[in-house]
């Protein structure tokens, strides 16, 4: 067992025990600082985490904004060769009239007729420069333009616009033909 004696006095004891709640208290003030700080460095760590992460998310986004983008462009050209092929496809199906008029005036055609030119319009009118070897091509040329028989009555008029003859005797002729 041992025996404490103190001589000091009173005020002295009552000094050191409010010595002691002061460290205390003051330990518990640095430790509260000290623990505020660490929770300061997480909230700040975090932060920039989530900054980071903000960051790659927006990169992210511009870029599924620009392929989106650029998919529009794509579509709408898409959309645009679409509606031509449906167009396309619309003038393949119905033949028009000028290829009909086009596909007549050259059956019609006599095998010494050498076309320069046909030219079919619009309103269905042919335009013929033709190179001709003789005059009795010429004639029959012109005859099948008449017939009602071999034109299938598709052929309501014809204009000789200009005729010249060369050296070698072959006719160069413009025809004018005006159709139904």
């Amino acid at each position: 067992m041992k025996i404490a004696i103190n001589l000091l006095p009173n005020e002295f004891r009552q000094q050191d025990i409010e010595n002691a709640k002061f460290y205390k208290i003051q330990t518990i003030g640095v430790i509260v600082i000290l623990f505020m700080i660490f929770l300061a460095s997480i909230i700040v760590s975090l932060r920039i985490l989530q900054s980071k992460n903000i960051s790659l998310i927006q990169s992210k986004v511009s870029e599924s904004e620009q392929k989106i983008s650029s998919l529009k462009t794509t579509e709408s050209s898409l959309f645009l060769l679409k509606n031509r092929l449906t167009t396309i496809d619309k003038y393949l199906d119905n033949p028009s009239a000028q290829s009909e008029i086009y596909n007549l005036i050259v059956r019609l055609l006599p095998p010494a007729v050498s076309v320069s030119s046909i030219s079919v319009n619009k309103s269905s009118e042919v335009l013929l420069l033709a190179t001709i070897a003789d005059s009795d091509s010429l004639d029959g040329l012109v005859n099948n333009l008449i017939s009602k028989e071999s034109n299938q009555n598709r052929i309501s008029q014809i204009s000789l616009e200009n005729i010249n003859r060369s050296k070698d005797g072959s006719y160069r002729v413009s025809l004018k033909i005006k159709t139904k």
